[in-house]
């Protein structure tokens, strides 16, 4: 039997960011004659992989892991939340953009690590691509797919962890796939909207606890909403959501 490379990430939630990438990786990886390499997850689906998203016709793949099967772990470098189907023994690959397991990764002297402090791992996994000279397989769609990853992770190129390269990326995913600047509106309106009757799942499908260090908080997360006022008329709900998902109600 053939050992297979299953790439995947955490296991609280799956979002845009790690779903593109890791479905692009794969597809990077088969382009190089890697052909058995499998995209998988195990966790939840949270709202930023909306309707939208699912039209692009890209799916995880559905198969049997085996003992000897190695792991790629993307958007996720503590090993207190990869995916539940990870054999920690057997990581050949880590590649993330959360500071804060730099050090613990180093003595592990047999798997590659990559944390680098940029927006989105979709950025990454472009650059793969280029560095590799694979642009050929960027399609419409997978460029799409890359796209809402970067967007959704940076808030529309806005955030703090912006960086030229998640600029750059988006700019020429843009270029190549011919895609409407204005793509993003429709990708942000499918991602929110039913946040009137589904605010509080949406809340607890996108909040994580995890000490990195004293300087974070222990509990955050992001949701995207088309206005503040949104935020501003539900804070009572969002606090009581929040705080019963913290005592474990």
């Amino acid at each position: 039997m053939n050992t297979k490379i299953i790439i995947t990430s955490g296991k609280k939630y799956i979002d845009i960011d790690a779903y593109s990438s890791i479905i692009a990786y794969k597809i990077l990886l088969n382009s190089l004659g890697y052909a058995n390499v499998y995209a998988i997850s195990s966790a939840k689906e949270n709202d930023s992989i909306c309707p939208l998203i699912k039209e692009l016709g890209f799916k995880f793949d559905n198969v049997t892991i085996n003992k000897e099967d190695n792991f790629i772990i993307l958007d996720v470098s503590n090993p207190n939340f990869f995916d539940n189907i990870v054999n920690h023994n057997n990581i050949i690959e880590i590649i993330d953009h959360h500071s804060g397991y730099e050090e613990f990764w180093k003595t592990k002297k047999n798997i590659k690590v990559s944390i680098q402090k940029i927006g989105s791992i979709c950025t990454l996994i472009y650059e793969k691509i280029v560095e590799n000279k694979k642009e050929n397989i960027l399609s419409k769609n997978l460029c799409k797919l890359l796209i809402a990853g970067i967007i959704d992770n940076t808030i529309n190129l806005q955030t703090n962890n912006t960086t030229n390269r998640d600029i750059e990326a988006y700019n020429n995913l843009i270029k190549i796939g011919n895609i409407d600047k204005n793509w993003y509106i429709n990708y942000f309106n499918s991602c929110y909207k039913d946040i009137d009757t589904k605010l509080e799942e949406m809340i607890i499908n996108d909040t994580k606890e995890e000490f990195i260090c004293n300087l974070l908080p222990e509990t955050f997360g992001q949701i995207i909403v088309p206005n503040i006022n949104i935020i501003n008329s539900n804070i009572q709900k969002i606090y009581s959501t929040t705080c019963k998902k913290r005592i474990g109600y």
